[in-house]
Order: structure tokens, then sequence, then C-alpha cells
């Protein structure tokens, strides 16, 4: 559908309509911005979770040489920049 065909479309519409329809679109794009978001950070996300699982294995085995062992990961660190995920 062409630019001159929508805005014929929507210059059918009533005000009433025309508001709804606003409403339903501002809907689907904010649907849309999250799953992008998702989408993006999705990677991230499964590093972090490795690396997780990497520390959390790291800690074991060096406490079972008398190590302790303490990681500072951005989840571990309260900075105003980061965003737990």
């Amino acid at each position: 559908m062409s630019n001159n065909e929508e805005a014929n479309v929507f210059g059918d519409m009533s005000i009433e309509d025309l508001q709804e329809t606003v409403q339903e679109m501002s809907v689907q794009l904010r649907d849309a911005k999250a799953a992008l978001k998702e989408k993006r950070l999705s990677g991230v996300r499964i590093a972090l979770d490795a690396r997780r699982e990497a520390d959390v294995e790291l800690q074991e085995e060096l406490k079972k040489l008398g190590y302790t062992y303490r990681t500072n990961t951005i989840s571990d660190v309260a900075h105003p920049f980061f965003r737990r995920f």
C-alpha cells in the first residue's frame, strides 16, 4: 500500500476511529520495540549467564583447593549505568 492509499484510508475515517487506530498502533509499536530489545540483548543475556556459571564453577574448584574467591561481575556491582537483565 502506498502512502497516498494509506492517506486515503485514514482520511475517510472519523476522528474517533482515528484515535482508536492510533492507540492500537501505539500498542503494536510498544510490543515491537520490546521484542526488538529482547532479540538484541538475547546474546548478552546468554553470555552473562555463561559467565555466572563459569564463576560458580571456578569458586567451587578454588574452594576445593582451599582458596576463597569473589567475582566482580556486572550483577555484583551497583552502578548507575548498568541495569540487571
